[in-house]
């Protein structure tokens, strides 16, 4: 069976500026880890920015770079950490921006109402997530069950 979760189409966007900020940040961790002395001799500093990449950019291929936003289908298995990554990102960014004592209520209203829908969708997938991890395994018929191991034996 698999898990999937439905990103509404006002908040596509925004999600593609998370995965975007997110493939940035990863870039430039490799960019840092190349300009450091002992480059050649430690390729694994390498290694976590580019699976970041793979999988930020195999989400944004998997809802389009640029297509007119939809409701769209996302399977968590596959891409819940970038999923996550990029909505914290958005939480963040916009957390961070109405704390701008600048702003007018207009802007202000604008970045409420992208928070709500960000905020509800990523509580949603960590609760999915979160309960894939936590699922029990039901055992297959009574007599798998190990009383003892539950302090009742006899």
């Amino acid at each position: 069976m698999r898990s999937t979760v439905v990103i509404p189409a006002g908040v596509v966007e925004l999600l593609r500026d998370g995965l975007r900020g997110q493939i940035a940040s990863a870039a430039q961790r490799i960019i840092n880890a190349a300009g450091q002395l002992d480059a050649r001799e430690h390729p694994e500093r390498y290694q976590d920015p580019l699976r970041y990449i793979y999988a930020l950019n195999t989400l944004m291929e998997e809802i389009g770079w640029s297509t007119q936003p939809s409701n769209l289908q996302v399977d968590l298995p596959t891409h819940a950490w970038a999923l996550i990554e990029a909505l914290q990102d958005q939480v963040s960014v916009h957390a961070n921006m109405l704390r701008d004592s600048h702003l007018n209520d207009e802007r202000r209203e604008a970045l409420m109402r992208d928070m709500k829908p960000l905020s509800t969708l990523a509580l949603i997938v960590l609760l999915k997530t979160q309960a894939r991890i936590l699922r029990p395994t039901a055992p297959l018929s009574p007599s798998d069950v190990d009383v003892g191991s539950f302090g009742g034996g006899a």
